[in-house]
């Protein structure tokens, strides 16, 4: 739960200009036209610890006007805009706002605590709902009389097994893994993890980060195995790559494989042109390279014939 540490509040201030067109006290020859004149911005920060998220969950118990405020970094930002000096009003509504705040906060712990201690009968209750559908849905398939086909593994695929003898896949290959995906984050969802998965379908071996991470795996050492371990690195080259640590890293980590001559790297352009590709690296620039706009079922017929 956040919980403001307000004895530890502080304020900013800065000149804006405040448009009074709409103050009826004012007199105003055309209120059609914004009027201004000089007031303060006044900021009242309140450090926080806690989960941000959560100023943002809305309790069961509420009201229609809610405390407003910005969260900014790990601090709530209280604005107001004063065309007067009236210090006691600006501390009356900092105050009522913090005070708004924290009963909005104790409103959603309480609703937290409630969910809590409901979440495990309303999950086991999701589960045996679940049970149900399935059992019906075998019962009816029994039903009809005729001998069920098991489901296979993916041990079983005799074309999978197959394809990747074809690869090379054996006792006696020394690397674990077909190919290594160096990527940005960036660029997984439109090409990287699509890839991935073609590659896979296929009976490639591949490293790639969401098949070969698992929660609680130190991210280095785990890179480091995936480069030792496998025979090529496809290297997806874009703008976003450039831009990144840990990419760059896992290049440089294949870049002194190839020092003893093998070919090791195996560059995708994507969305990037020479240029650009060369002013990042001229060595990598010079290394025959496929692109993106091929699609992927080019890339992976491009990587196959490489792996075979």
């Amino acid at each position: 739960m956040p919980v403001l540490e307000d004895d530890k509040a502080y304020v900013s201030r800065r000149e804006v200009d405040v448009d009074v067109s709409g103050d009826p006290m004012r007199m105003i020859w055309d209120r059609n036209q914004p009027f201004y004149i000089k007031g303060t911005e006044i900021t009242v920060k309140i450090p926080f610890k806690g989960a941000p998220d959560l100023f943002q969950v809305r309790p069961q118990t509420f009201n229609l006007n809610p405390p407003r405020g910005e969260i900014r970094s790990r601090e709530v930002h209280l604005v107001q805009v004063r065309t007067d000096n009236n210090a006691a009003a600006v501390k009356a509504e900092y105050e009522g706002t913090i005070h708004n705040i924290k009963q909005h906060l104790s409103w959603l712990e309480a609703s937290i605590t409630d969910f809590n201690s409901k979440v495990g009968q309303q999950v086991q209750a999701l589960i045996t709902q679940r049970r149900q559908t399935l059992k019906s849905s075998a019962d009816m398939v029994a039903s009809i009389g005729l001998p069920v086909e098991q489901p296979k593994t993916a041990g079983d695929d005799p074309d999978k097994q197959q394809r990747a003898r074809a690869l090379g896949k054996s006792t006696a290959s020394p690397k674990k893994w077909d190919v290594f995906i160096s990527h940005a984050t960036e660029d997984k969802q439109e090409l990287v993890r699509p890839l991935a998965l073609a590659l896979q379908e296929k009976g490639v071996g591949v490293w790639y980060d969401e098949f070969s991470l698992k929660l609680g795996d130190s991210l280095r050492a785990s890179i480091d195995y995936g480069l030792a371990n496998s025979r090529f690195g496809v290297v997806v080259l874009s703008k976003n790559f450039f831009a990144k640590h840990w990419p760059v890293q896992e290049l440089n980590g294949l870049a002194t494989r190839e020092v003893k001559g093998n070919k090791v790297i195996l560059p995708i352009w994507h969305k990037v042109n020479f240029d650009e590709v060369s002013a990042f690296s001229p060595t990598l620039a010079d290394k025959l390279a496929t692109s993106s706009d091929v699609g992927v079922e080019k890339l992976v017929e491009d990587i196959l014939q490489i792996l075979e």
